[in-house]
């Protein structure tokens, strides 16, 4: 089936992205959609967590792709690819609604499983637009990462491309981090970033570091591991 897969999202890639030929290898589709980060884990649900590709099968040919990463608390809708010849059977919005009902069916066996995310959302990109139309939808706040409803979010970004959704008043309370705390893996190696300016005798990288705790927060900041050369 990778064969078929492969030349799905090729066609795909061409047809609905004006992609040239290039631009969508076989190296480009297993670097961007074959090739995951994430270690399977199968203690708790049948075929475990990790990275998937959910096929979309009619008359014993595949008719479209989601690329699926199944997290501890999570279903994340990474990647749709189908065939355009049956885009009248709006496939992105039937994948989205099986999408659904998968993160409900795994919730049942791991209750932990709440959430369903569709990924990046652009309002003024029209294809995107049916990630709205599911009903309660939310979207995080760039700046301080609380949710809201889309239709309020909506109401701003008509307005403005980019939007803040969180009223003024509101601060992120995970964005206070202390800068020698944050984890950093140097030459295989789990330190802090304090203990890491210590064995250094020039440090540069104090900006992006600071940039990259501002972003992932205090907690995560003290969970992930920012490789340092």
């Amino acid at each position: 089936m990778y064969d078929e897969s492969y030349a799905l999202f090729k066609k795909y890639q061409i047809v609905i992205h004006k992609e040239d030929e290039d631009e969508c290898s076989e190296s480009m589709f297993e670097g961007f959609l074959v090739e995951s980060p994430l270690q399977a884990k199968d203690d708790v649900l049948p075929h475990g967590f990790g990275s998937f590709h959910q096929h979309y099968i009619l008359d014993g040919k595949i008719i479209a792709v989601g690329v699926l990463d199944i997290l501890p608390k999570c279903v994340s809708s990474v990647y749709l690819y189908y065939d355009p010849d049956y885009s009248f059977l709006s496939l992105g919005t039937y994948s989205a609604l099986r999408e659904l009902a998968l993160t409900r069916e795994l919730h049942r066996i791991c209750p932990d499983i709440s959430y369903y995310y569709m990924g990046f959302y652009i309002d003024s990109c029209p294809k995107m637009r049916y990630k709205g139309q599911y009903d309660p939808s939310y979207l995080l706040c760039p700046e301080v990462y609380s949710w809201h409803k889309i239709d309020e979010c909506r109401k701003k970004l008509d307005v403005h491309r980019y939007s803040r959704f969180a009223e003024p008043n509101i601060s992120d309370k995970d964005s206070d981090v202390e800068l020698n705390d944050v984890l950093v893996l140097h030459q295989r190696e789990v330190m802090s970033y304090g203990v890491y300016r210590s064995k250094k005798s020039r440090v540069t990288d104090k900006k992006s570091v600071s940039l990259y705790a501002h972003l992932v927060g205090n907690a995560l900041a003290k969970r992930m591991l920012l490789y340092r050369s």
